[in-house]
């Protein structure tokens, strides 16, 4: 005597969690600023005057208003698949000038501060620049 057994099918889908390109932008920033918030704590400061400290922060508030415009053109822009390099660019740049401008704004390493705020932002600039499907609705001339 046989028994049978129904089998249950479940779909290769359902059972892979589909991280999207917005998800790891979103991720990666909080990450990285989490990691430049931990960091910051036990670093030492970079000893400068009184004046020239509040210079710079000022400027390293202009840096991160630069990266929340250069993270939400990458969240705009991550609405539709972008392709090859620029999607990395995408997701990799905001968060590297995001940590860049907190890091600066904290005047503990400000070479390694300019180099991930000016990268992050380079990047996004030359995806966008090169991207063809930047604006999808634009016309060909």
């Amino acid at each position: 005597m046989t028994m049978h057994v129904p089998a249950i099918e479940v779909s290769s889908t359902a059972s892979r969690l589909r991280v999207g390109p917005r998800t790891l932008l979103v991720a990666a920033t909080v990450l990285a600023s989490a990691l430049v918030l931990a960091i910051d704590d036990g670093a030492a400061k970079a000893s400068v005057e009184a004046d020239l400290a509040r210079v710079l922060q000022f400027m390293a508030a202009l840096k991160l208003a630069f990266a929340a415009c250069a993270l939400g053109v990458s969240w705009w822009r991550l609405a539709r698949p972008a392709e090859g390099w620029r999607g990395i660019a995408y997701v990799a740049g905001p968060p590297l000038s995001v940590g860049g401008g907190l890091l600066m704004l904290s005047l503990a390493h400000p070479g390694l501060a300019a180099i991930g705020v000016h990268a992050g932002l380079a990047a996004v600039i030359a995806a966008a620049l090169t991207d063809k499907a930047f604006f999808a609705d634009r016309q060909r001339a």
